[in-house]
């Protein structure tokens, strides 16, 4: 097994109640916290670090039978408070950090040189002088190579804030596809401060806390509720976590709270919140294998400016921490111990999931754009297998389907996101899209133009008394609309109203959760279901 080592070991010292560490290792410490690198546990398990919580002026951390404090981490010297088990945690002396972003022009794979090479030629000819950036990581164990790596050629940066609007104006004067990529010019540095009682400690930039006992939790106070670490929620809570919380500074310079915990702990959280946890043990391990898949596979390629691998918000996914486990999903996460699912060609699928595809599954490029991914093919999740494609020659008739005949029709509890009715007057509806279409005045009339493999509309033509317009995009149309479950519907107007009669709750690419219940219900395995749902793939155990 390979030791963890996260931070390198620095020696510090106590006088009259404070401990002052030597600031020699500061450097390496943080360089591994933003580094897209992941160590292993004793046990020869993934550790992961999670964002908690940013923006804070203090944290509040506490645990039965106290809390160790370690300047330097794993492995370095700890300080033991034995007048209390709670410390407060504040910073002094902080400077934010500085981030410049990047217009992304092209993306290649990191082994292209020609590729690369050509490329920032070809923007240098164009007047700009290109960057590449390698996002993603790589590792091997258990046999296989894991290479999530891609080099992002990128020009002209800006100062943070000014990416987007910059690289829309790139992308419509070039014609290329483009995107934003953030770049952290200089950490934020600062002295964090953690008190309890009479104990003062005081290290640059990090302090990481564990529980005296490792069998106990430590505790985060006020943490916001909702989505993870999102600062938009007003509601705060009390959360456990397993392993190691560390304390850092955010972006502009205040508090940020991470936990390092072992990736069996993280995904035992991360399942009930996925899937119900009473469904078939069959759908809970598939579901175990397709999060540490996409867990494995967004490490490296998300929160590049952070001291975190994976933040906890619906971005990444979505994590609370301890208390959340359910005694069936922890049986599926360590039932497919170091389980993941690879491309047939070799490299991890690129996990999607959704609550329900209404019956079909869809094509990752209607969705989202981009390159059709061959893992990501819609197909039908009929049980006695029908249609291969929805139109709107057939959407009626598929509607009106027996729910029987879908693997996700099947499951009772799942009958209001199989299919659904809305409605929505048009003064309402007029409302909502003059926010974004001032100039189409009063709707008029909503006609799908063009729709996916699943029959999701990607483009809808919206009439107005003023003016028309085309909408494209699967969460825009549903946004724009009120807030549909999918795209995946037929409308009809019904006096002042318009009448949305639809299936399927979510973008409906990869699996379909509610269909894998069903699949296993009917005695399918983990590993039929997600050769059902993700094609040209195969599993494969790396730990």
């Amino acid at each position: 097994m390979v030791r963890s080592r996260l931070l390198a070991i620095a020696a510090f010292a106590i006088t009259g109640g404070i401990a002052l560490a030597d600031d020699t290792s500061t450097s390496d410490k943080l360089r591994i916290l933003y580094s897209t690198r992941f160590t292993f546990t004793d046990d020869g398990l993934p550790l992961v670090t999670v964002q908690i919580m940013g923006n804070r002026k203090d944290v509040h951390l506490h645990a039965k039978g106290g809390l160790v404090v370690r300047p330097d981490g794993t492995g370095g010297s700890s300080i033991e408070n034995e007048g209390g088990d709670a410390w407060t945690v504040t910073a002094e002396n902080v400077k934010p950090a500085v981030i410049q972003e990047w217009t992304v022009v092209e993306t290649l794979g990191p082994d292209d040189a020609s590729g690369i090479a050509a490329s920032v030629a070809r923007w240098k000819d164009r007047g700009f002088e290109p960057r590449s950036f390698e996002i993603g990581t790589i590792f091997g164990t258990g046999g296989e190579v894991i290479d999530s790596r891609e080099v992002r050629i990128a020009i002209d940066p800006v100062a943070a804030g000014k990416g987007n609007a910059h690289s829309i104006e790139v992308a419509k004067k070039y014609g290329v596809k483009t995107s934003v990529h953030e770049e952290l010019v200089r950490r934020p540095s600062g002295t964090i401060i953690a008190k309890s009682g009479s104990t003062i400690i005081k290290n640059a930039s990090v302090l990481w806390f564990t529980p005296k006992k490792s069998t106990e939790t430590l505790t985060v106070q006020d943490v916001p509720t909702g989505t993870g670490g999102s600062q938009l929620e007003t509601g705060t809570e009390d959360r456990r976590y397993w392993g190691s919380v560390y304390v850092t500074l955010d972006h502009d310079g205040s508090l940020l709270a991470a936990n390092a915990v072992a990736e069996d702990k993280l995904l035992a959280g991360l399942v009930p919140a996925e899937m119900y946890a009473d469904a078939p043990a069959a759908a809970l391990e598939a579901q175990a294998i397709a999060a540490r898949t996409e867990l494995l596979q967004k490490i490296g390629r998300r929160n590049l400016t952070d001291p975190f691998l994976l933040c906890s918000t619906q971005q990444c996914q979505v994590y609370a921490g301890a208390g959340k486990e359910d005694a069936r999903a922890t049986r599926a996460v360590d039932k497919t111990r170091g389980m993941v699912l690879l491309r047939d060609g070799g490299g991890l699928v690129d996990i999607r999931y959704s609550a329900s595809c209404g019956g079909h599954t869809e094509d990752n490029d209607s969705i989202w754009g981009g390159d059709a991914d061959p893992s990501l093919r819609g197909r039908t999740d009929d049980a006695k297998a029908g249609v291969t494609r929805i139109t709107d020659d057939n959407l009626g008739a598929f509607l009106a389907e027996d729910p029987d005949d879908s693997w996700c029709g099947r499951v009772k509890h799942g009958g209001a996101k199989f299919r659904w009715t809305e409605k929505l007057g048009a003064d309402e509806l007029t409302t909502r899209i003059s926010v974004e279409y001032p100039e189409l005045g009063r709707v008029k009339a909503l006609t799908p133009k063009a729709r996916g493999v699943s029959g999701r509309i990607q483009t809808i033509a919206i009439v107005g008394d003023k003016a028309s317009i085309e909408v494209t995009g699967d969460l825009h149309i549903r946004r724009l609309l009120g807030g549909l479950k999918s795209t995946l519907f037929e409308v009809r107007r019904e006096g002042n109203t318009f009448v949305f009669h639809g299936a399927g709750f979510g973008h409906g690419v990869g699996m379909c959760q509610m269909g894998a219940i069903g699949m296993a219900d009917a005695g399918k395995s983990h590993e039929q279901i997600l050769e059902h749902y993700y094609r040209g793939t195969h599993l494969h155990r790396l730990y």
